[in-house]
């Protein structure tokens, strides 16, 4: 199964809320490596739109929190299209 263009905008949006509330949280907290590498990650991400490593499994956690099952199986769809070898 391939990830739609719909696939990759929830992801890419689920890519950012989760960072972005990352670096919010960590701000919060005046935890500054913390808030420092969540925007580095969005940088990158930006730049690239991937991620690498266990940084998919970051936000698949964010989606299992805060997301739908439609777009829990959106950002799937997508992260096996861009981890598939």
């Amino acid at each position: 199964m391939y990830a739609s263009p719909d696939d990759e905008a929830t992801a890419h949006l689920l890519v950012v809320a989760a960072f972005h509330d990352a670096a919010a949280r960590a701000d919060e907290h005046d935890d500054v490596s913390i808030g420092e590498f969540s925007r580095a990650v969005l940088r990158r991400f930006d730049e690239h739109g991937e991620l690498q490593g266990q940084l998919y499994n970051v936000v698949r956690g964010y989606a299992d929190r805060h997301a739908s099952v439609e777009d829990r199986a959106a950002l799937e769809r997508w992260i096996a299209e861009k981890t598939r070898s």
